[in-house]
C-alpha cells in the first residue's frame, strides 16, 4: 500500500498526525533561541606573554620566535602569526576548521608549560578566541542634563557599588566592565629635601604606612562562656589618621642631660590630600564626560534576552537613582530583533504571494487552500526538527525558511495537478487522489532529493562558509522533506474528501500556441542550439564583468573610528584629539548622527583582543546613527575621512560593521591588507612606505596606512658603572627608586563610608628638564642625582614587530570606497604590486578580506561541484539511465544565464551569500526538467512515439511547471528587495535563485524537449528510461 492510498483510506489517522505536528511545532518555536547568526566557533588560539621592561627586539628574540616554532609543530595548525611589542608577545595560531579545539588548546598549553620556569615572565595566557566576547550592550552613565553636574568620583561610586553589582547579578550577564571614570585616592606627596633632613626615604614611609594599616588576627581569647577573636590592631580610617601617623623620630632638645626624641609624622615630610588617581581612560557622550558600562553575556546565554533583562534593570535603576541617567549607545539585540523579524516577515509575505499565485492559476479557493496548507504545516514541522537538532532562530536558519517558502507548495502543486488530470478522465475522487499522488510520487521525491542533496556538501563543509550556512542547509532540508510528506499524505487525503467529479477550475487550457512552438523547436534543432550557444557565450562574457566581494555590505546604523597618536602621547592630549574627531563627525554627519560616544585610554572591553593594543595614546569613537531615512554608513565615513585624513600624526581605522558576521566575530581587519615578508626591518619599512604612497593615489580605496607609522619613544639610561660601584648602587636599585619616584607606590587602602580608597606614596610630577636632577639614595646613605650615576638619552624603537609563517612582515591596510567593490580595489592594488621591485628573499601578498573571500569561494566551489554530482546520482537512480540525467542537467547552465543577467543588471557583486544561492539553484533548477522528463518517460511506456510523448508531456506539465516556478519566484521577492535590517545579507541569495529559476524555466520548456529527442536517438532502440 502506497502512502497516498493509506492517507485516503485512513483520514482520521492522517488528521491526528497533522494536528500532532502543529502542536509540537508551536511548542518548539517558543523554545528555540533567537540570535543574529549561528553559534560560530572559530579555530583560533592566542598566546599572550608579558615580561615587563623588555624591548620589542628582546621580546621577539627571547620569546616570540620560540613560541612560533613550538606552536607550528602542533597537528592541524594552518597559520601562525604574531605581534611583538614592548613587554608583550602575542602569538596567534589558526587551526583547520575540522580540528578538535579542546585538544588543540591542551596541546598549546603543553607546549608553553615550560615557559613558566622563566622568572622574567609575569604572565602567560593561552585562550581560545570567542566570537561572542564583544559586549552585547554598551551604556553611557551620566548626570541628568537639567541638574547640577555629578562629580565623576561620585558617579563612579554609584556605578561600582550599585549599578554594576545589579547588572552582574542578572541571569545571563557574565560581567559589566566600567569604561572611563576615575576615583579619588589618598595621595601622599613627599618632599625629597624634608625626607633627607629627617634621614628618611620614600621606602621607609611606604613600609611604615603598610605596617600601620594591617587588620590582623591576634589569636583567640576565651572566658567561661565565649571565645573572642582578637583583631584590628591598626587600621587607618581617615586622612587625619594618615597625617598623624608616626614614621620615624628626630632629635629634639634635652632635659636633665637626657636627649629627647621627637616623632616624625607623615605631615612633616609631605602633603596628604584626597585627589583623583592617575587616569587610565576617559569616556564622553556627545562631548560630556561620562562613565561607560560594557555588558558581556555568558557563553550560552541568548543575546536578545540578556539585553532585554539588562534594559529592564536599567529602567528600574533609573527610577531609584534620580541624579543619574542611562543612555544605550550600543545594542546588539536591536539589530538582531529587527533582522530576524524582517526575515520572518519576508517568509510570511512570500508565502502569501505564493498562495496568491496559486489562486490566480487555479481560480478555486478550496484547491488553493489545500495546497496552501503545505506552507504552515511544513514550517511547523521544520521548527520541531530544528528544536531536536539544536538549531536557533537566526537570519540564516530563517533565511532558509524564507528561501523555501515558495518551494514548500511545489510538491503539492504537482500532486493536485495530477489529481485534477485523473478527475477530468472520469475517475472518482478517492481513486483519482490515490492514483494521482502515487503516479507523481517518484518525480516529486526525486525533485525534493535533488534540492536537499545540494545542501549536503554545505552541512559537511569545513571553514567559515560551512559554519555560517550549515543551519540554513538543515532548515531548507527539513522544510522540503516536510513538504514532501505533506504532499504525499495530507494533500491526497483532503483532495479525496473535498473534490467531487471533474475539475472545477474555470481556467481555459488552450495550449495550442505552446505546443506549436515546442514542435517548431523540435523541427529546427540546429537553430535552437545556435541561439542557446550564443546566449551562453554572451552570458560568459558578461559574467566576467561582475565584481566579487566577501560579504555583502550591511548598514547596522553604527560605526566606530579607532585612532592612535604617536606612542607615548599622554591621555589628556588623546582626549583632546577625540574631541576634535567628535566635532568633525557632528559637522559632517549632521542630523544623521544621533550620539557620539568616545573612549580614550585603556579599554577594558578590548583587553581580551590582545592583537589590538590599548593605551593612553589610543581611543575609539562610536557613532550611533539616527533611525529612519538617512545616508548610508559608507557615505558618511567617506565624507568624514576626507576631513580626518588632514590630521597629522593620527592613525585612523574604521570599524564599519558592514557585515553581521563581523559584529559577532568581533574582528574586522581592513578589507585590503597587503603583506610584505622579509627579515630586515629597515627594508620592510622602506618597502611599505613606498607601497603606501603608491596606493594612496588609487581611486577605489582610502585611509591607506602602513604598520611602520610611528615608533615607541624610550628614555635609555646608560649607567656609569664606576660611579655606581663606588657607592654600592646596582641597576636594580636605581630602577626601583626611579619607579617609586615617577609612578608612586600603592601602600594599601583606607575606608571612607562604603568605599575603599587607595593610599599612594609618591612625589610631585617631574618633567624632562628635571629628570637628571632626581635625587636617589645609595646603600651607604649618600644622596646622588640621576645625572651623577647615569646618562639618559631619548631613543625610538619599533612600535611593534609583526611576523607571519616565522618571518617578519610589514603591512599596508586600506578601506574600499562606498562607490567601489572589493574586486575593483584588488585589481588596482594588484597592478601597483606588479610595479614594485622586491629585494631577493622578499615576498608580497594580499590578505585581509580578499584572503577570506578566496578561501571561502574555493570551499563553495567544491561544494557546488559535489552537489552537482549528487544531483546527477539522484536523477540517474530515478530514470535508471546514465544518459538522461545529462539532459536534465542542461538546466544548470540555462539557470546560470539568469543569475548573470540578474547580478549584472542590478550591479550586485557576487558574494559568499550569492554563491549559496547559486548552489541552491543546482537542486532547484533541475526540478522542472525532472517533472517534464519523468512525464515523457511515462507516456513512452504506453508505446507512444518520442515526438508525440515529448509534445504531450510538455503540454501536461506546462501549468505545474509555471505554477511551481512562479510561487518560488514571488515568494522570494520580499527577500530579494532587501528592505529592512539585514536585508543586504539575504538579498543576493534570493536574486541568484530568482534569476536562475526564471531563465531555466523559460528555456527548459523548449530546450529540454529538443535535447531529449536528440539524446534519445543515441540510445539503443526498444528501451525507455534506461540506457
Amino acid at each position: 500500500m502506497t502512502i497516498p492510498e493509506f492517507s485516503t483510506r485512513y483520514p482520521t489517522t492522517i488528521t491526528m498526525a497533522a494536528l500532532a505536528v502543529i502542536l509540537l511545532g508551536y511548542i518548539s518555536v517558543d523554545r528555540l533561541g533567537t540570535d543574529l547568526l549561528p553559534d560560530l566557533h572559530t579555530p583560533v588560539i592566542t598566546v599572550d606573554l608579558r615580561a615587563s621592561g623588555k624591548s620589542p627586539w628582546e621580546m621577539e628574540e627571547r620569546y616570540t620566535r620560540r613560541l612560533e616554532r613550538d606552536i607550528q609543530t602542533i597537528s592541524q595548525v594552518k597559520r601562525v602569526y604574531s605581534v611583538t611589542r614592548a613587554s608583550q608577545s602575542v602569538v596567534v595560531a589558526e587551526f583547520s576548521w575540522e580540528a578538535d579545539m579542546d585538544f588543540a588548546l591542551l596541546d598549546v598549553q603543553k607546549k608553553t608549560a615550560f615557559y613558566g620556569t622563566d622568572e622574567a615572565i609575569e604572565s602567560l595566557d593561552v585562550t581560545r578566541e570567542d566570537p561572542q566576547a564583544l559586549p552585547v550592550m554598551r551604556v553611557a552613565v551620566h548626570g541628568q542634563i537639567d541638574q547640577d553636574r555629578v562629580e565623576i568620583d561620585e558617579l563612579f561610586g554609584l556605578i561600582e557599588t550599585v549599578v554594576k553589582p545589579n547588572l552582574e547579578a542578572l541571569d545571563g550577564v557574565a560581567s559589566a566592565e566600567i569604561e572611563g571614570g576615575a576615583e579619588k585616592e589618598a595621595r601622599i606627596t613627599l618632599d625629597p629635601y624634608l625626607l633627607e633632613a629627617f634621614g628618611l626615604n620614600a621606602a621607609n614611609v611606604a613600609r611604615r604606612i603598610e605596617q600601620a594599616n594591617l587588620d590582623v588576627s591576634g589569636g583567640i581569647l576565651k572566658d567561661a562562656k565565649r571565645s573572642y577573636q582578637v583583631k584590628g590592631l591598626g587600621r587607618l580610617k581617615s586622612l587625619d589618621d594618615i597625617r598623624e601617623l608616626i614614621i620615624g623620630e628626630r632629635r629634639g632638645g634635652s632635659v636633665n642631660e637626657v636627649q629627647l626624641r621627637v616623632p616624625v609624622r607623615v605631615s612633616d615630610v609631605g602633603e596628604v590630600a584626597l585627589t583623583y588617581e592617575e587616569r587610565e581612560s576617559i569616556s564622553r557622550l556627545d562631548g560630556i564626560e561620562c562613565i561607560g558600562l560594557a555588558v558581556h553575556k555568558e557563553a550560552e546565554a541568548n543575546t536578545v534576552s540578556v539585553v532585554q533583562t539588562a534594559g529592564e534593570a536599567l529602567d528600574d535603576l533609573d527610577q531609584d537613582l534620580q541624579e543619574i541617567a542611562f543612555t544605550v549607545v550600543e545594542n546588539q539585540a536591536r539589530f538582531i530583533e529587527l533582522a530576524v523579524n524582517e526575515v520572518k516577515e519576508a517568509a510570511i509575505y512570500g508565502g502569501i504571494l505564493a498562495v496568491a499565485v496559486l489562486l490566480l492559476f487555479l481560480r478555486n479557493w478550496a484547491v488553493t487552500a489545500t495546497i496552501g496548507l503545505a506552507i504552515p504545516i511544513s514550517i511547523l514541522a521544520t521548527f520541531t526538527l530544528m528544536y531536536f537538532e539544536g538549531l536557533t532562530l537566526n537570519v540564516m536558519s530563517l533565511g532558509g525558511l524564507a528561501l523555501g517558502a515558495g518551494m514548500l507548495v511545489d510538491n503539492a502543486i504537482v500532486v493536485i495537478e495530477n489529481i485534477y488530470r485523473h478527475l477530468e478522465s472520469g475517475e472518482d475522487a478517492m481513486e483519482a487522489s490515490a492514483r494521482g499522488a502515487g503516479e507523481v510520487g517518484t518525480a516529486i521525491l526525486a525533485s525534493t532529493l535533488t534540492t536537499v542533496s545540494v545542501f549536503l556538501p554545505i552541512v559537511y563543509l569545513h571553514g567559515l562558509a560551512g559554519e555560517l550556512f550549515k543551519e540554513q542547509a538543515w532548515t531548507v532540508a527539513f522544510s522540503l522533506l516536510s513538504s514532501l510528506a505533506v504532499a504525499l499524505s495530507l494533500v491526497p487525503m483532503i483532495a479525496s474528501r473535498m473534490f467531487r467529479g471533474k475539475s472545477e477550475s474555470s481556467v481555459s487550457k488552450d495550449y495550442a500556441p505552446f505546443t506549436r512552438f515546442v514542435t517548431s523547436a523540435l523541427e529546427r534543432k540546429g537553430m535552437t542550439f545556435v541561439v542557446v550557444f550564443v546566449v551562453l557565450i554572451v552570458t560568459a562574457i558578461t559574467g566576467r564583468r561582475i565584481d566579487v566581494m566577501f560579504m555583502p555590505r550591511e548598514d547596522q546604523g553604527i560605526f566606530h573610528i579607532a585612532f592612535a597618536l604617536p606612542e607615548g602621547t599622554r591621555l589628556e592630549l588623546t582626549d583632546g584629539v577625540a574631541q576634535r574627531i567628535k566635532d568633525v563627525v557632528r559637522a559632517v554627519g549632521g542630523n544623521d548622527v544621533m550620539h557620539v560616544y568616545g573612549r580614550v585610554g585603556v579599554d577594558p572591553a578590548q583587553v581580551m583582543n590582545v592583537g589590538e593594543p590599548t593605551g593612553p595614546n589610543r581611543g575609539t569613537i562610536s557613532v550611533l546613527l539616527a533611525e529612519g531615512e538617512r545616508r548610508r554608513v559608507g557615505e558618511i565615513v567617506n565624507a568624514i575621512d576626507s576631513h580626518l585624513s588632514e590630521m597629522s600624526n593620527v592613525e585612523i581605522k574604521y570599524e564599519l560593521h558592514e557585515s553581521p558576521l563581523e559584529t559577532v566575530m568581533g574582528t574586522q581587519t581592513a578589507p585590503i591588507v597587503v603583506e610584505i615578508s622579509g627579515e630586515d626591518i629597515e627594508a620592510l619599512r622602506r618597502l611599505t612606505g613606498d607601497l603606501t604612497s603608491r596606493m594612496t593615489s588609487l581611486l577605489s580605496i582610502y585611509n591607506v596606512r602602513s604598520s611602520f607609522q610611528g615608533g615607541q619613544p624610550e628614555l635609555d639610561l646608560a649607567l656609569r658603572l664606576d660611579v655606581a660601584a663606588s657607592f654600592g648602587l646596582t641597576p636594580d636599585d636605581l630602577i626601583r627608586d626611579l619607579e617609586r619616584r615617577l609612578s608612586g607606590e600603592d601602600v594599601g587602602e583606607f575606608s571612607e563610608g562604603q568605599r575603599a580608597r587607595t593610599i599612594r606614596v609618591g612625589f610631585r610630577e617631574t618633567d624632562m628638564t628635571e629628570f637628571d636632577q632626581i635625587r636617589v639614595g645609595t646603600p651607604d646613605g649618600s644622596i646622588l642625582t640621576v645625572g651623577d650615576v647615569a646618562e639618559p638619552r631619548i631613543v625610538e624603537g619599533p612600535r611593534e614587530i609583526r611576523r607571519e609563517r616565522q618571518r617578519r612582515v610589514g603591512r599596508v591596510t586600506a578601506y574600499v570606497r562606498e562607490a567601489s567593490t572589493l574586486g575593483q580595489a584588488v585589481e588596482e592594488v594588484d597592478a601597483v604590486l606588479t610595479s614594485i621591485e622586491l629585494p631577493p628573499g622578499y615576498q608580497v601578498s594580499i590578505g585581509g578580506e580578499e584572503r577570506d573571500r578566496s578561501e571561502s569561494f574555493d570551499s563553495l566551489m567544491f561544494a557546488l561541484i559535489l552537489s552537482i554530482i549528487l544531483v546527477y546520482m539522484v536523477m540517474a537512480s530515478l530514470f535508471e539511465s546514465f544518459l538522461h540525467p545529462f539532459t536534465v542537467m542542461l538546466s544548470l547552465p540555462l539557470a546560470g544565464v539568469g543569475v548573470v543577467i540578474g547580478f549584472f543588471l542590478l550591479a550586485e557583486p557576487l558574494s559568499i551569500t550569492a554563491f549559496i544561492g547559486v548552489i541552491m539553484l543546482g537542486g532547484i533548477a533541475v526540478n522542472d526538467s525532472i517533472v517534464l522528463v519523468d512525464r515523457i518517460n511515462q507516456l513512452r511506456s504506453t508505446s507512444q512515439t518520442v515526438r508525440h510523448a515529448i509534445v504531450q508531456a510538455a503540454k501536461d506539465r506546462l501549468r505545474p511547471i509555471m505554477m511551481t516556478s512562479a510561487t518560488t519566484v514571488l515568494a522570494l521577492l520580499p527577500m530579494a528587495i532587501g528592505l529592512g535590517e539585514g536585508g543586504e545579507l539575504r538579498a543576493p541569495m534570493a536574486i541568484a535563485v530568482i534569476g536562475g529559476l526564471v531563465s531555466s524555466t523559460l528555456m527548459t520548456l523548449v530546450v529540454i524537449p529538443v535535447v531529449y529527442e536528440l539524446v534519445d536517438g543515441l540510445r539503443p532502440k526498444g528501451r525507455v528510461g534506461s540506457d
